[in-house]
């Protein structure tokens, strides 16, 4: 299997900054440390746009990533973020390779 590469962006509301951004700091550590097959959990904040973050994410398989949205931090996070994130947006991508 292929890995599976993906950027999350986030847009909270802005009213949830700061409190969203401390969740998204504990399920960034707690994905480190807990979840099998990941290559990559990134967190950026968007440079200039205090609201808007971007995990940038690489997973050994497709089968890593399902397991990851199946532990039980992503799932708190997820429902905590209910109602609080204005726009979400995954793009899987496809590494290019150029070709000689």
């Amino acid at each position: 299997m292929s890995q599976v590469i993906l950027v999350v962006n986030v847009k909270v509301k802005e009213e949830f900054t700061d409190e969203i951004y401390v969740f998204m700091k504990a399920l960034h550590k707690l994905t480190h440390e807990l979840d099998k097959g990941c290559i990559q959990y990134d967190l950026h904040a968007v440079k200039d746009e205090k609201s808007n973050f971007c995990f940038i994410e690489t997973w050994e398989n497709q089968e890593s990533l399902d397991e990851h949205m199946e532990k039980e931090h992503f799932k708190s996070f997820m429902q905590f973020c209910d109602g609080k994130i204005e726009d979400l947006t995954i793009n899987f991508l496809n590494k290019y390779v150029e070709k000689k």
